[in-house]
């Protein structure tokens, strides 16, 4: 089986000691834990007002890798992310545009985030929505960050019906109570653990609407993998989350 993995970093993280930094070394990662490509965004790109510098090094060094395409991260917090998202869509293998507000200073209430969400599904491009990286529990304490909210997301959603994105770091309870009030969305596993995960998560949403996301090097690859590879749900929703609903989602 392989897989398509929608959820990767590069780069440094505050208080920890990664073992994958560059893509070099994430493409091996990938590779040991049968991931054939994916998206990845740069840590580096996360925090600043202007995230551009990071994207445009992240784009520059993940070149042409096969199967590597870069996820950049758009802040909506000052003035100018209409210039930022202008370039970014500029990038002709540019599949996605990475959303994370409660890393950024920003909120999905934000006027900012239904016009840049109205903006990149116009141009035909998916919006990928970080609704958490680091469980907020075990924080650093210099450190917090809150995830974003699921009533947020719900009335950014209801605000632009045509956008689909894809959510990132939701808990099972989270994406049950999201899936109660809208289906315009699809979630991965990274932060959903239960005994057959992909069958409580498959309950929940729908196999179609559920991507492979390793998370990675904030969670353990294996254990990604293994909450589809072990689930005992067919081998057809198991493929389906490995790598085709990624694919079909991104239009590859």
């Amino acid at each position: 089986m392989t897989f398509y993995d929608t959820n990767a970093w590069v780069g440094e993280w505050p208080f920890l000691n990664l073992p994958v930094r560059d893509p070099a070394a994430l493409r091996r990662h990938w590779r040991k834990h049968g991931i054939g490509g994916g998206l990845v965004s740069s840590f580096a790109a996360l925090w600043p007002t202007d995230p551009m510098p990071a994207n445009r090094t992240l784009r520059e060094a993940i070149g042409r890798a096969r199967g590597m395409t870069p996820l950049p991260v758009l802040n909506l917090f000052g003035p100018g992310w209409e210039q930022d998202l202008a370039e970014l869509l500029s990038w002709p293998e540019l599949k996605a545009v990475r959303l994370a507000p409660g890393y950024g200073g920003w909120t999905l209430r934000s006027a900012a985030a239904r016009e840049a969400a109205q903006q990149i599904t116009a141009a035909g491009k998916r919006v990928v929505l970080t609704a958490r990286l680091w469980d907020e529990r075990h924080e650093h304490p210099a450190l917090k960050v809150k995830p974003v909210k699921v009533a947020d997301i719900v009335r950014w959603l209801a605000a632009v019906p045509d956008c689909t994105p894809l959510v990132h770091g939701l808990t099972r309870w989270e994406v049950e109570k999201l899936a109660e009030q809208t289906k315009g969305f699809l979630t991965d596993l990274s932060y959903a653990e239960w005994e057959d995960t992909l069958g409580v998560m498959k309950r929940a949403v729908g196999a179609r609407r559920i991507v492979f996301g390793s998370l990675t090097p904030l969670h353990i690859t294996t254990a990604q993998v293994q909450k589809v590879e072990a689930s005992p749900q067919s081998a057809r929703v198991r493929e389906a989350v490995a790598a085709g609903n990624a694919t079909t989602f991104l239009k590859l």
